[in-house]
Order: structure tokens, then sequence, then C-alpha cells
């Protein structure tokens, strides 16, 4: 169901006999996918158009991110009847300057304008709001709404009213500022660059799981847990912009890492065969005088596999 989703299929579904209809949009949705015992859970979460890649790359080339000159849409997701969390959550969608004293003027106001819509949530379960935000060019419209409080006064900026606290009347350094305000900074760093693979949230995918009882098996240890999340998140990677870095110290099992990462990604050789697909090769390139070493440890990697050294290339 969630591969038909994700493919653009249109999904329809009886609900007390009303029938509605979901048109999915091809490839414009997150996929997170959990395992619990011999069930499958996927969350699909339909992907801001904020930003978009060049359309001109090649296919399996890295885009580049334009701005645009047309309105964008984005999704907003939070606990139900939670205005904090929507107004941070606004706060991340936009480049509006927003503080949480503007909290109750902001949403109304792009509520009223109708730049902030809520949509019907149906759910069995979870208890969640969705709401969808259309932004203007360099987000005009979110700007034009605190122009106009700040100019009837209705919100103001923090320091702006002489006596009126600001927030700094502790800060005399840069030490006192992080002691203040730290926790808030960090949080804004964490919910701004988000991880493409949180081992702490998310599990393992069962293809790396299964390489990983191969080494076990074939050379009698495991990857380390820190090297499986990386694997993971190296696949994740590939599979989205065919193109990663694995950035590390010598001794780090960079090559068993990044083998784990392509062998989970294209699949294991019975997957493969079921498929219809024929093999995959890689291209490794490493200093002369390690090659018989590192050609071992894929081979201790990915089972069906063979290593084999090039010297030369036949004219």
């Amino acid at each position: 169901m969630a591969d038909a989703i994700y493919g653009g299929a249109t999904i329809e579904a009886t609900q007390n006999d009303m029938v509605r209809q979901l048109q999915s949009t091809m490839k414009g949705y997150q996929r997170q996918l959990f395992h619990d015992g011999v069930y499958a859970v996927v969350t699909l979460m339909a992907n801001d158009d904020s930003q978009r890649e060049n359309p001109g790359q090649e296919d399996g080339e890295e885009g580049t991110l334009e701005k645009t000159e047309q309105p964008r849409k984005c999704y907003i997701f939070c606990p139900e009847r939670d205005r904090v969390r929507l107004f941070e959550e606004l706060d991340h969608k936009t480049a509006a300057p927003l503080i949480p004293a503007f909290q109750d003027y902001v949403l109304a106001l792009l509520q009223k304008r109708g730049n902030l819509r809520q949509l019907e949530v149906i759910s069995q379960k979870e208890r969640i709001d969705a709401w969808t935000l259309d932004l203007e060019p360099d987000d005009k419209n979110v700007i034009e709404v605190l122009e106009e409080g700040l100019k009837a006064g209705i919100i103001q900026i923090p320091g702006a009213v002489p006596g009126a606290p600001d927030g700094f009347d502790e800060v005399n350094n840069v030490t006192g500022y992080l002691n203040t305000f730290g926790v808030t900074v960090a949080d804004r760093i964490r919910d701004q660059f988000v991880p493409i693979f949180d081992p702490a949230r998310e599990p393992l995918s069962d293809e790396v799981l299964r390489i990983n009882d191969y080494i076990m098996q074939k050379a009698g240890y495991s990857l380390y847990d820190v090297q499986l999340a990386v694997a993971e998140a190296v696949k994740r990677q590939l599979d989205r912009k065919k193109t990663a870095l694995i950035i590390a110290e010598c001794g780090s099992d960079k090559t068993k890492i990044g083998s784990t990462a392509l062998g989970a990604l294209h699949g294991l050789w019975t997957a493969q065969k079921k498929d219809g697909r024929g093999k995959s090769f890689g291209v490794v390139m490493y200093p002369s005088h390690v090659t018989q070493k590192w050609a071992r440890e894929i081979g201790e990697t990915l089972p069906n596999t063979y290593a084999n050294m090039l010297f030369a290339i036949a004219t």
C-alpha cells in the first residue's frame, strides 16, 4: 500500500457509507518504515515544495536548490490542539523572524487570510492536527503580517519599547548568553538539521541487519552500532541522491561500512534474481599495497560476492 501511494496511485476507501478518494503525488512523500514482529508500519508524510531541485539535472545527478518565484505549499503536522507546537513548526517553514511573543497574533491572522488552513484528519488512533501553509515568494505574506502587527502596536520586538523587559537582563557576556539561551539554540539547531537516519528513534533496515549477520558468520564479529548507523544513513542517501561520502579516520572500517550500504541498497543476489535483475558491479579504488586486504574484507561483508584486483585495463 505504501509503495502504491508513493508511486502516485489513486486510493479509494469507504468509511461509514462515504467514499473517500486519495490522489497521490508520485514520490511526493517522506517514508519511515518500522517493523513490529511480522508486521510493518509505514508512515508517509507529504513533502513541502518550498525547495525544488534544478529540473535541468540529468537523472541520477545531484540537483541544485534554487529560489522559486512561485508560491509554495508546506505541510505541518503537530499534536491535536497544540498551538505552541503549531507555531514552532510554522517557524521552521518560514525564514521570517518569529518569536514566541508573536504566536497568537501570527496564527490568527494567517488563518484569517487563508494562508494557514487546517485539514481534516482521519485517524483510528493518532490524535494529530494537519495544516497547509501557503507561502508567497520570499515569504512576503508572513512578513506583511509581521509588519502590520508592528505598525499597529499589536506585537512588539523585545527591547524596542523603553523600560520593557527584553530577556537579556542577566546576559553580560557569551557565557551568560549560553546559560540563558543555550538550550533554545541547541533545540533550534537540532530541529533544523534532521539526520537522514536517527538510530535513537528508528530501527535498522532488514537489509543492513542481514548483511551484518553474514559478517558475523563469515568473520566472527559484527559491526559496531555506530558503523551500522552510518551504513543505514549511507544507504538512504544513495537511494535519494546517488552520491554519499563517508569521512572517517583510517581503521574505522569505511570499506565494510560502504560495502554494507551498497549491498543493502541494491539487494542481495537472491532478491536480484527474484526481481529479474542481473548482477551488480562496484568499482573500488585503493592504494595498491592494501588491495588484497580490502578484497578480503569485501568478501567477508557481502554474500555471493567476488572481489578481484584489477591491475590493468585491456585496450
